[in-house]
């Protein structure tokens, strides 16, 4: 079971080559903050590159071990601060989709968005785009330039409060005119509620965006040889765009705001309209009951459309800290800005897509923003395997070993867990008690023994998985350390040698240490303590 080394004695998974311990050729890093060093020389440093989980899991395995090694660089790679501020965002949006409530009868809820710096028509450069969630039927009004406020509510009146009157829900995004005070007490005297769109996000107002992009693809059509006509065919666009079939409802704008399709100048002239009021009510009713339920399936099948391509992301609560992304936020690094800003505290949570952020006074930005906009940060003090508690003891007497595994301190009288700010006597002391304790059935040696040999089965078993994730990943070389490996004698205790002639182990190696060592790359398995001949200690 046990390798003899000289006048040392081992674990059989370690080797001690010149003062060192080595498994498979790769240098053991004892417990404690050098393992977080060793990770920070691979990851920080710019011979390193701040890269990602996978490279840095390659380049540290190359030369080093210890258990669990793999899952804290994952870790500490997942929690730099810098990799976090200055990477772009890789992967799927975060944030499924929530989509708008379907209503119940036309113009109860209607959307409205500018499309501006049109070529001048007749003394116009604007249009103002109002559009129903219901029947989908829009409005065209033309406007000289982007209005303010009381402009704006003039042109409400007169385009959408006369002919359908008030809706319930104006839907807009976050221009000027659409945040103002006097906007927000005109709509309080008509009982209408403003749902306004969160900050950087316009896909909250999508209908309204794809209304836009059918208007501007209209009027490019018949306006390419004459751009500045395009407030004559207006007109002709709206009524051509309310006259056509919506995918969603399957009907036309016209036929579920009015009941009939009006006449065209290409349909023939007939008269399938009844004049009777009670046929005309419920024939209306069942009409908006089937488009009703047409709209529900079809937000329905696009949600399942629309979260093959998004991710929820990680849970965010009040409290936590987000990296806002600066994608639309001027920076003066240019190319070289941070792709995130922050990290800041989330002030409330208004939905399962939306946050409100407690920004500083200099950000003059709106602060609720969508889940797509944020990432919850990864803060470094949830690496808790880099520096746990010393349980485990092993001491080296000539050719023997006395060990001391975890949980045997109930057996002992008077024993406490050294500490790192005991001195050297102090510990020294301990140790010299703890020798002469008699121990217990639970720390018998030969116990200890055999809880060793079925972990380091599950050692094997660790490193033949992370041989098949190298093969998947297509990851060549014969192991993770990258060199020319071969077995150095017959006994299968021996270990491998490099044949590259490394010496990785200069770099945490010293004449006279002592180090805990562990076995299984999963769990931290009872280890032992090689003190060399001197009473110095690491």
């Amino acid at each position: 079971m046990l390798l003899s080394v000289g006048t040392r004695t081992v674990l059989p998974h370690l080797q001690d080559q010149e003062g060192v311990l080595v498994r498979n050729g790769r240098v053991y890093v004892p417990v404690g903050a050098v393992r977080l060093e060793v990770i920070r020389a691979h990851h920080d440093e710019p011979m390193a590159g701040h890269f990602g989980r996978f490279k840095t899991v390659q380049l540290i395995t190359r030369n080093y071990w210890w258990p669990k090694m793999r899952q804290d660089i994952l870790r500490f790679c997942d929690s730099c601060a810098v990799c976090q501020q200055s990477k772009t965002p890789v992967g799927r949006p975060r944030g499924l989709l929530s989509s708008l409530p379907v209503p119940e009868r036309p113009w109860q809820i209607i959307s409205m968005d500018f499309i501006s710096d049109l070529p001048r028509s007749g003394g116009y450069t604007c249009i103002w785009v109002a559009v129903d969630l219901f029947s989908k039927m829009a409005h065209f009004i033309p406007c000289s330039t982007i209005p303010a406020a009381p402009t704006l509510a003039l042109l409400f009146t007169k385009h959408i409060f006369r002919l359908h009157g008030a809706p319930e829900v104006i839907i807009s995004d976050r221009a000027p005119q659409f945040v103002s005070r006097f906007w927000r007490h005109f709509h309080e005297c008509l009982g209408t509620k403003l749902n306004v769109s969160s900050a950087f996000h316009p896909q909250t107002d999508g209908q309204s965006e794809r209304v836009n992009g059918l208007l501007e693809q209209y009027l490019r059509c018949f306006c390419l040889e004459q751009p500045s006509a395009w407030v004559k065919w207006l007109s002709v666009a709206e009524f051509a765009y309310n006259n056509a079939v919506h995918t969603s409802s399957q009907h036309t704008p016209f036929e579920l705001t009015y009941g009939f399709h009006p006449r065209g100048g290409v349909a023939p002239s007939t008269n399938v309209v009844s004049s009777d009021p009670v046929y005309r009510s419920s024939e209306m009713a069942a009409l908006h009951d089937v488009a009703r339920r047409l709209l529900l399936e079809a937000k329905a099948a696009q949600k399942t459309q629309a979260d093959r391509h998004r991710q929820a992301g990680e849970e965010l609560e009040e409290g936590d800290l987000v990296w806002l992304s600066s994608k639309y936020i001027k920076h003066a690094g240019g190319k070289f800005a941070p792709r995130y800003l922050g990290p800041f505290p989330i002030a409330k949570k208004i939905s399962s897509v939306a946050f409100r952020l407690r920004l500083p006074s200099s950000f003059k930005i709106h602060p609720v923003f969508h889940r797509s906009s944020g990432r919850r940060n990864t803060v470094a003090e949830e690496i808790t395997t880099m520096s746990p508690p010393l349980e485990e003891e092993a001491f080296v007497r000539g050719d023997s070993v006395m060990v001391e595994p975890s949980g045997s301190d109930t057996g002992r009288r008077g024993r406490k867990t050294p500490r790192e700010s005991d001195s050297l006597e102090e510990r020294e002391r301990k140790r010299l008690r703890d020798l002469f304790a008699e121990p217990t059935d639970e720390d018998s040696f030969e116990g200890f023994t055999d809880r060793m040999e079925e972990e380091m089965v599950s050692s094997e078993e660790d490193d033949m998985e992370w041989t098949r994730v190298r093969e998947d990943l297509g990851v060549t070389g014969n192991d993770s350390m990258g060199g020319d490996w071969r077995v150095a004698g017959s006994d299968p205790w021996t270990g491998w040698r490099d044949g590259t002639g490394s010496t990785a182990g200069d770099a945490v190696g010293r004449s006279q240490r002592c180090f805990s060592s562990d076995e299984d790359d999963d769990d931290e398995a009872p280890g032992i303590r090689i003190a060399a001949d001197s009473d110095e200690e690491l």
